[in-house]
Parts: structure tokens; C-alpha cells; sequence
């Protein structure tokens, strides 16, 4: 829950082609988090710094578009905390989204999906990215497996459905976004379900 919020929180944020939904975006607060400590401390003497502390300043530090000082503090707790896959599905989407380096991003994801198969903020993040570059096949397997790992949370349903359409595949779409206006009837993705059904309507036969 907690890194779903905190991967939620740098989509919500960030800048980046088309509007994306986090799981479970903006549900956290990085004051909510924890203790932080000075970005400075974080970037001395890494053994001696709070790894915990100094990921929720690199997250902070995201928050404010401050992608060098964010990834070079996270790049040291990845190193300190090598089989985190918090941390380092963290550190894929400030590279995903704040410095576009999608090839280190794409082998971060892969490293936290080596670390825990089927993590879902590694899923959104492929997702995503597979997505912006237009082959909306691979990006609905990402966000039905997520769909798959966390099937009470409506996001990834949301996310499919949106591929699913881009892609010309309306008639699996509609089942989806019907799921989602029914079963989560008043949060943000029901309504844009709802908003994203007329366009599936006009595309049948």
C-alpha cells in the first residue's frame, strides 16, 4: 500500500504527456510518511545516513521537481537496500518521469519485478511507459496483470479500459468500465468510466 501511494504521488505530480492514474494517488502525504532528514546528510556518508529517512526526503525532494538531488539520494538507498523493491520501483519512475531515462527505468522495473513477480508499481510504471509509446498491446497486459494482483482497487481496471479503447478494442472495454461504475461508484475512476463509455457505445456495430 504504502509504495502504491508513494508511486501515486510522483504521477500525480509530475509532468508528463497525458494525465495518469496512480494507484491510490494522492491518499499520502510525505508529511504522513515520517521522519525526513537533510538532503545534504543523505548525500555524505550513505553507510552512516537512515536509508528509511533518507527515501522518504528523496520522495519529498521528488514532490518538488527536484529530480538530481531526489535520484541521487535514492541511488544511494538502492544500493544500501539492493532487494528493496519499494525502493527501487521508487527510483524507476523519478528516472520514468522526471529525467526520461527510460532505459534505466525499464531495467528497474524489471529488477523489482525479479525481486517480488507480479509487484504492482513495477506493472504500473511498464504500463505506463508502454503505453505513451503507442503499443497499447503490451501496455493491456501490464495493467491486467496489475488488475490481476490487486483486484479490489480500481485503477488498473481504469487504465486497461483507456488502452483497451485506444487500441480499437472497445467491445472488451465495455465490460470493464461497467465494472468499474458498479462496484466503485463514486470515486474518480467511475467517473472517468463514465465519461469513456459514450466513445465505446459509438463504436458498435
Amino acid at each position: 500500500m504504502r509504495v502504491l501511494a508513494a508511486v501515486g504521488l510522483l504521477l500525480a505530480t509530475a509532468p508528463r504527456p497525458a494525465a495518469a492514474i496512480g494507484p491510490m494517488a494522492g491518499t499520502v502525504r510525505i508529511a504522513e510518511m515520517g521522519r525526513l532528514v537533510s538532503p545534504e546528510s543523505c548525500l555524505g556518508c550513505a553507510r552512516t545516513a537512515d536509508p528509511v529517512a533518507c527515501h522518504r526526503t528523496a520522495l519529498s525532494l521528488a514532490m518538488s521537481h527536484d529530480w538530481a538531488r531526489a535520484i541521487a539520494i535514492e541511488e544511494n538507498v538502492h544500493r544500501e537496500r539492493p532487494a528493496d523493491a519499494e525502493v527501487t520501483a521508487v527510483l524507476a519512475r523519478m528516472y520514468q518521469e522526471g529525467t526520461r531515462n527510460i532505459q534505466r527505468a525499464v531495467e528497474l522495473y524489471h529488477e523489482a519485478l525479479g525481486m517480488s513477480p507480479g509487484y504492482p508499481p513495477a506493472l504500473l510504471g511498464l504500463g505506463l511507459m508502454m503505453e505513451q509509446s503507442g503499443d497499447m498491446n503490451v501496455a493491456a497486459r501490464y495493467f491486467e496483470r496489475g488488475a490481476r494482483e490487486r483486484p479490489d482497487e480500481p485503477q488498473f481496471k481504469m487504465r486497461l479500459a483507456e488502452v483497451l479503447v485506444k487500441g480499437g478494442r472497445d467491445d472488451e472495454a465495455r465490460p470493464i468500465l461497467d465494472e468499474i461504475v458498479s462496484r466503485w461508484p463514486g470515486s474518480k475512476e467511475a467517473d472517468a468510466a463514465r465519461k469513456l463509455m459514450p466513445n465505446t457505445a459509438l463504436a458498435r456495430p
